[in-house]
């Protein structure tokens, strides 16, 4: 394999936007190796298109400000429709405590700039979704600038992007280990041989943590299954409803392509943090709820075969990494995004850009290099969703 100025661990769509925003800086020799055997069979492929800016830290809600501008100019720029819909997410609280914490959080987000988030009453949340059981619903939430995205197209846009500027993307190449010397990397050793690289970027998602194991630096990244479950039936529910999350246990549904798809946070039944079967116990769970809260489902049926399972890379406090593996000086991370990596794809690659190119970045992101774990300063953030 040929050398490489930079090599970048993952195709999907966080690689891929860093490869194009790295070449669109003039860097040369850009290397993407992914395992798979083709674009979109990662995390990528099974996100299921949720784009927001309502979130409880500074930080997050900036970097959606960002994604938001880029995405609303991604068609321009590629030629290709990102699927940006900006239907909204509505949280729905159910006590007094629970609508504090909305109101905290939106305090937060007007103060970071973003001016589209309200809280909003029972009346005013009828008239958002007309389709769902109040009972219970004291208020909530939303934000009419928030909505949906198409991963496999911001993918296919960053591939084409970065292809058209020189990148070469090369699939089914596992990385097996790395070559080091002193605090550089000089080489990764892949299925396919090895390839030096001046600078290795490591955005394999829910992979990142064991592949930074391979070069004896532990990161705090983890991979955890969130399962999406697809009623069969069409055209039941209007397309144009937002995201609808009731906040005491996170269960949300939207509407893709005429169907509801419902989405439930659970642990795991498996051992095995990479398995990505959907769980019949799950189906049956959320389908309970799904039935009791949207009334319109009490006759439908879960679509078993088309209802999906993915991986989340979790770090400890819910927040990407962005900068060097300490201890290492060319080995950068780009991981940890914790279920949000889709949504800020555009800005993260922005950021690793600026980052490896300035050393310094568009907005301040300090705070979000890895070093924080090892100094025992997790961010913070309001947990409401």
């Amino acid at each position: 394999m040929k050398p490489a100025e930079v090599l970048i661990i993952g195709g999907g769509v966080i690689g891929a936007s860093i490869a194009y925003h790295l070449a669109s800086r003039g860097f040369k020799k850009i290397l993407v190796i992914d395992k798979e055997l083709k674009p979109g069979m990662g995390s990528t492929g099974k996100a299921t298109g949720g784009f927001r800016a309502q979130f409880g830290s500074e930080i997050n809600v900036k970097l959606s400000l960002l994604a938001r501008q880029k995405l609303l100019s991604f068609k321009d720029e590629f030629g290709i429709d990102p699927g940006f819909q900006q239907s909204g997410y509505l949280f729905l609280a159910q006590n007094d405590y629970q609508l504090t914490l909305l109101r905290k959080a939106n305090s937060l987000q007007k103060s970071s700039g973003l001016n589209e988030a309200e809280i909003v009453t029972l009346d005013e949340i009828k008239k958002l979704n007309p389709h769902i059981n109040y009972n219970g619903i004291t208020g909530g939430a939303f934000c009419s600038a928030d909505g949906f995205i198409n991963p496999l197209q911001i993918l296919n846009g960053y591939i084409k992007g970065a292809q058209e500027l020189g990148v070469v993307f090369e699939y089914g190449k596992e990385v097996k280990g790395f070559v080091k010397k002193g605090d550089n990397i000089k080489s990764v050793v892949t299925t396919s041989g090895s390839v030096k690289a001046s600078i290795v970027i490591n955005a394999a998602g829910a992979w990142a943590g064991e592949i930074s194991r391979l070069t004896d630096y532990d990161i705090p990244v983890k991979p955890l299954k969130r399962q999406a479950a697809k009623i069969a039936e069409k055209d039941i529910l209007p397309p144009d409803l937002p995201m609808t999350i009731w906040i005491d246990n996170s269960f949300h549904f939207r509407i893709r392509e005429g169907y509801v798809i419902m989405l439930l946070p659970a642990e795991p039944q498996s051992a095995d943090t990479f398995n990505t079967d959907v769980e019949s116990s799950w189906l049956e769970k959320v389908f309970n709820i799904a039935k009791e809260r949207i009334p319109k489902l009490k006759n439908c049926r879960i679509d078993n075969a088309n209802s999906i399972a993915g991986l989340y890379e979790m770090s400890p406090d819910e927040h990407v990494m962005l900068g060097k593996v300490h201890g290492l000086e060319n080995f950068y991370l780009a991981c940890g995004s914790s279920g949000h990596g889709v949504m800020h794809s555009p800005v993260i690659g922005q950021l690793m850009a600026e980052l490896i190119a300035d050393g310094k970045t568009s907005i301040d992101v300090d705070i979000l290099n890895p070093k924080r774990f090892l100094e025992n300063k997790p961010l913070q953030s309001i947990k409401f969703f």
